[in-house]
């Protein structure tokens, strides 16, 4: 191999290196949101908060919210769909469309909901770095093993967040203490004990 196949390999590669890194810092600049969705069941119904974090450094748009119940199992045939809606409707209308079984709550823009003084009108923007509660939502669920309640957000931008929602005391309260004699600092699952 002489220099200038040497040179060429590298810029090559460098190339591609910088091409690569490119659209990953576009992908890490843009607007990112982070799904934290929790139900509690209260008078045979279940209740679902969902928290929307924008982590990312542009402001997002949320023009549609869903809950829905979930069915294993049915991963195939949602491929299936999707691949008979982009022949039927083309990628991008398929690619914006999201596949929900009954009972399901959707919402999409423009609207407003609103649950115990906590509403929330759709398109809303969330500014960059800021964080929303969305209006707590009751649904009917039959309680069967197996059975999955999800979520999901629909951007203005065309992509769909979608979460599970995970029960509420499955996220336990987290206790920091500082001993105050050797100044070292233990974690803790559980709240807090009087001594």
């Amino acid at each position: 191999m002489n220099w200038t196949n040497a040179l060429a390999v590298f810029g090559a590669v460098t190339g591609a290196a910088g091409f690569g890194w490119q659209i990953w810092s576009h992908r890490l600049t843009g607007g990112r949101v982070e799904v934290l969705s929790t139900r509690q069941k209260h008078d045979g119904r279940w209740w679902v908060r969902t928290d929307v974090s924008n982590v990312g450094r542009l402001d997002v748009t949320i023009v549609g919210y869903s809950i829905w119940r979930d069915i294993p199992g049915h991963r195939i045939r949602r491929a299936l769909w999707r691949l008979r809606a982009v022949q039927r409707l083309g990628w991008k209308r398929a690619r914006r469309t999201e596949l929900i079984f009954n009972p399901a709550v959707t919402f999409y823009a423009p609207m407003r909901f609103e649950h115990d003084g906590v509403s929330v009108e759709l398109p809303f923007v969330l500014k960059a770095g800021a964080m929303v509660s969305l209006p707590l939502m009751g649904m009917e669920v039959p309680n069967r093993i197996g059975r999955q309640l999800r979520v999901s957000l629909h951007l203005g931008t065309g992509r769909i967040i979608r979460a599970d929602v995970q029960e509420a005391d499955a996220l336990e309260p987290l206790r920091i203490d500082l001993d105050e004699f050797t100044g070292q600092w233990s974690l803790h699952i559980g709240p807090p004990t009087d001594h």
